[in-house]
């Protein structure tokens, strides 16, 4: 095909100069394996009508088949028939999503992002990402849609679980560490991870799906750019996926601005930008700023967007497009050679194909499902405990109440092969709806349907309501994936005698079956009340991608149920499972414990039994704050002088501030961080400021503190943040155990837009302060810059912290 003797740049630029127009076209398009399927496989003749000149990528290639070895046979037939039945034989990217290890059913499981975010540890999410990029290698896949890079402050959201919240430091330090563990340092070893969705997807009207997103320039560029330029700087990001959002009256498929001139121009970005599902069509319907097709795909190739996923709806008529005048084909070489370049960083064009007897070796490792449990461990937040918790041995009698007490399903966010299972269910029984992410038809379109008939069939299960597959089937089928994963309740009886209960749906207002769980908490000593919220695609779920909300409260008759189980005065610790804050204070108002779980997969009930009893001591800490009330939506700490929410600043009818701010979490021991110190208090802009503390455990339990570091300018001549998180640092100590942790803050991170909207650091006091969580933050001091900086492009994203002295 070529000479392995070039440089890489070489055999993009000799294949590129024996394409014709249909073969560079076929490289920017996608397909969707089901479409060319037959009964025992792939079908070679579907594959010669429907790719004849070959592919860019293979779509969720990871769901051909269940097991590792039968998915490695499924695509390396595939890549081979690419191989010898194309005229340039080009192998194809293969994706998949991996937001909480690889979306397959095989694949070692974790938890979703959010709960990621909350163990405050990014070595883990490196790590976790490691394994997932291993499993996806050796089966094939060498290209995953993930992470979601999006800083989310609004809880109605339906996404916030597959974000790192709502705090841009900690949300770049995560997704740095996602894209390392992810893309290795060698692409040729490792699989490329993709960042989404750029840009300020999360931030849209009304916290509605796709709408449009209202930021000024500044928080474009200051916050929701922040995560994205990290990636690409630090850890060599190597795709990114726009935005379905529009940006000032701009959808991102179709915008230069966004797409080249800020991506590449500002922040550095040189690989491939891929589309979200469907996001080149949706420039024709419903954004309407195209009148077909065809120039959609003019419009999205010339913005800078490389590929067009999932398939070929505008892009294919690039040739036509080229010949009629309409786009110069170099614009179409540009993405091409940016697609072929990565085929041979990741060594696809030497070794298209995967040995499959070694492809399940690969798959949960004892390490990996080690490290499941040690992640799941470190997310769970103690939100309130007045001492009930832990329950000791002689708790008595446990009533393990709600929908998610006995439960697998509930315990798995989208974007999981659980979740996927339902979806597929559903896909098999025709049910319908609409799909939000994919195709959307809006009240003035006249056609909903599109040219690829997977999709179609997608989109008739997406936005359905009710519980449209059978919670035992279902549970059934997930019992299936991990065969030594229980319910919540059945972990808890593993210490306690348990009755177990549901007493209502996740979504129906259905109140019959609370009577039965009042009855049931009356007899019991303790009450372990397991609410939440269901996220995915299909059916009941209440959270997810479409899944928006305009109120916060525990979905269906949960709120009815919590009420009268904790009225019965029964000693009650609240489970709460969801992907985004709810609103529990009045719900639970109470409840003697709340512990907040997340979507913790298949090791979380485990996890959260050994948590009431005892064996483990939550230390995670909140990503995102908690808002008093949906109407306080959005609510984050890093607001604007003058801005946010605040204790002396109040609605008529409540009040602003959270009921638990980010970096929030109790533990079962206490810990005092005290004698603040910095290595020099007037510094030039842009030095490294050693700022220590000392970290005591005083309580009689080991325990876990994450130490919090934030900053704030104290005057700016634009107004700034009231704090920034700038550091943190997990520790752990037993009882009476002490350290000291050292943060070197490198000073250019407080670099903003001026009024010129140049980056600058300025001269002045720099207020630093230390604690457990963003409003609590006993340890204050300042330093002084003594001058000012500009910058080209920020330098710095984390910052360096270590343990010393531990005594």
């Amino acid at each position: 095909m070529t000479d392995p003797s070039l440089s890489i740049s070489e055999q993009v630029a000799d294949l590129l100069a024996r394409m014709t127009l249909e073969e560079k076209a076929a490289q920017v398009v996608g397909v969707f394996p089901g479409m060319f399927m037959g009964p025992a496989g792939p079908d070679p003749d579907k594959m010669s009508e429907l790719i004849p000149h070959g592919v860019g990528h293979i779509c969720m290639g990871g769901g051909l088949a269940r097991r590792p070895r039968e998915l490695a046979l499924a695509l390396n037939f595939i890549q081979e028939w690419l191989r010898d039945n194309t005229r340039l034989g080009i192998p194809a990217m293969v994706h998949n999503e991996s937001l909480c290890g690889l979306a397959q059913d095989s694949a070692t499981a974790f938890p979703t992002a959010i709960a990621l975010a909350a163990t405050f540890q990014p070595q883990l999410i490196e790590q976790m990402a490691g394994v997932a990029s291993r499993e996806a290698r050796a089966v094939g896949i060498n290209h995953v849609l993930s992470p979601v890079l999006d800083v989310n402050r609004d809880a109605r959201w339906g996404r916030v679980h597959e974000t790192y919240g709502e705090d841009p430091f900690l949300c770049t330090a995560m997704g740095i560490a996602f894209v390392r563990g992810m893309q290795t340092d060698d692409l040729g070893g490792g699989t490329i991870a993709t960042g989404k969705h750029f840009l300020g997807y999360s931030y849209t009207e009304g916290a509605l799906n796709q709408t449009a997103s209202p930021m000024g320039s500044r928080a474009v560029h200051e916050v929701y750019a922040l995560p994205f330029e990290g990636a690409i700087r630090d850890a060599g990001l190597a795709s990114v996926m726009n935005s379905y959002s529009e940006i000032d009256g701009v959808p991102v498929a179709g915008s230069p601005e966004i797409l080249t001139d800020l991506l590449r121009g500002q922040l550095g970005f040189q690989g491939c930008v891929v589309a979200d599902y469907s996001a080149v069509a949706r420039l024709r319907r419903p954004h309407a700023v195209v009148a077909t097709d065809a120039e959609a795909g003019v419009l999205a190739l010339s913005a800078g967007l490389d590929i067009e996923l999932p398939t070929g709806i505008g892009y294919p008529s690039l040739p036509d497009a080229i010949r009629n005048g309409d786009l110069d084909e170099s614009v179409l070489d540009l993405a091409v050679e940016r697609a072929l370049t990565q085929r041979f960083q990741v060594g696809l064009m030497d070794s298209p194909t995967v040995d499959p007897d070694q492809a399940k070796a690969a798959f949960n490792e004892p390490e990996a499902l080690e490290l499941s449990r040690t992640i799941t461990d470190a997310s769970l937040v103690l939100l309130e405990n007045d001492g009930t918790l832990p329950l000791g041995p002689d708790a008595g009698t446990v009533a393990v109440i709600g929908p998610m007490a006995d439960t697998l399903r509930g315990l798995f966010a989208a974007y999981t092969p659980a979740a996927a299972l339902e979806l597929f269910m559903a896909m098999s029984q025709g049910l319908g709806g609409s799909m939000a992410g994919v195709f959307e038809a809006s009240d003035d379109a006249d056609d909903s349907s599109t040219s690829d008939p997977t999709l179609d069939a997608v989109t008739q299960v997406f936005h359905s309501t009710g519980a449209i597959i059978d919670p035992a089937e279902l549970d059934q089928g997930i019992g299936d994936l991990y065969p030594t994963m229980g319910t919540i309740a059945d972990a808890i009886a593993q210490y306690a005698p348990v009755t177990s209960i549901k007493g209502c749906d996740w979504t129906r207002r259905d109140e019959d079956g609370i009577d039965e769980a009042v009855a049931a908490a009356q007899t019991a000593d303790v009450v372990v009340l397991a609410v939440g919220e269901k996220t995915g695609w299909v059916g009941d779920a209440t959270g997810g991608e479409g899944r928006d909300r305009k109120t916060l409260e525990l979905p269906g008759a949960q709120s009815q149920l919590v009420r009268r189980v904790i009225a019965t005065g029964v000693p009650t610790v609240a489970v709460v499972v969801s992907g985004r804050p709810l609103d529990k204070a009045g719900d639970l108002a109470g409840a003697k414990a709340i512990l907040q779980v997340w979507h913790p997969g298949p090791e979380g009930p485990k996890a959260i039994a050994a948590a009431l009893f005892g064996e483990l001591n939550p230390g995670g800490k909140l990503p995102v704050s908690f808002p008093s009330g949906v109407g306080a939506s959005p609510t984050y700490h890093g607001h604007k002088h003058g801005s946010g929410s605040s204790s002396d600043r109040a609605y008529v009818d409540g009040p602003s501030a959270p009921v638990w701010a980010f970096g929030h979490g109790r533990s079962y021991t206490s810990f005092e961080i005290s004698d603040l110190a910095l290595s020099d208090t007037s510094v030039r802009a842009g030095d490294v400021v050693v700022i220590a503390c000392g970290v005591k455990n005083t309580g009689d339990r080991a325990g876990d503190e994450v130490v919090q570091l934030y900053v704030r300018d104290v005057v700016g001549s634009i107004t700034r943040p009231v704090r920034q998180l700038a550091g943190f640092h997990r520790v752990s100590l037993d009882p009476g155990e002490s350290c000291r942790v050292e943060f070197d803050f490198d000073t250019s991170q407080l670099a903003f837009l001026d009024h010129n909207f140049e980056l600058v650091v300025e001269e002045g006091d720099i207020e630093v302060m230390i604690g457990s969580s963003s409003v609590d933050l006993p340890l204050r001091a300042n330093f002084r810059l003594i001058s000012s900086l500009k910058l080209d492009h920020r330098t710095s994203f984390t910052t360096p912290s270590r343990v010393d002295e531990r005594r």
